[in-house]
């Protein structure tokens, strides 16, 4: 997906695709998504989650910046359950956290958090920001809940029939809006 430009209100940029290192052209600027080629193991300390990375400067006017990672996950145990939390370069927006898992679950999931521009002070916590002019890495970082409740991501584990495991690469999009 390339760089879709509207005025006028609603959508000002809109980027993304496939975590495969591709660079794709912004309106500050080119990135590049990460290059993600195989599954990642979990643990119980927080690591940064492969190819929820990227760093982005929003076009001038925008008021919301849409972050969406969408991953897949396989539990390795009966209960896999993870954790996972957002950043804003060092800084944790507490207000994103989510937990997936269960009873034997995989599948592609999707992790969504609007963050404002133009709050009347910085709140990183809750995911506001008072400018937002400068480049700022966005991630998630995520582990499992304990040894006993492992997930793997961006790997299946099921596949034609068969309990064979295979790659499944993630995708990452940013939206900004007016």
């Amino acid at each position: 997906m390339g760089l879709i430009k509207i005025t006028g209100g609603g959508v000002i940029e809109s980027i993304g695709g496939v975590c495969n290192g591709q660079t794709i052209k912004t309106s500050n600027g080119d990135i590049t998504l990460e290059n993600v080629t195989a599954e990642q193991g979990s643990s119980t300390t927080y690591t940064d989650q492969k190819g929820s990375s990227i760093t982005y400067t929003p076009p001038t006017g925008t008021k919301t910046v849409l972050y969406e990672s969408y991953f897949h996950i396989q539990s390795v145990d009966a209960h896999g359950i993870s954790h996972h939390r957002l950043y804003i370069d060092s800084t944790e927006v507490e207000a994103a956290r989510v937990t997936f898992g269960g009873e034997d679950k995989q599948g592609r999931y999707e992790f969504k958090f609007p963050i404002t521009v133009g709050a009347a002070a910085d709140d990183i916590a809750n995911g506001k920001l008072q400018t937002w002019t400068t480049a700022k890495t966005i991630k998630i970082q995520f582990r499992e809940y304990s040894s006993s409740n492992e997930q793997d991501l961006h790997s299946t584990n099921h596949w034609d029939g068969s309990g064979t495991d295979i790659f499944s690469v993630p995708l990452l999009y940013i939206t900004a809006l007016s």
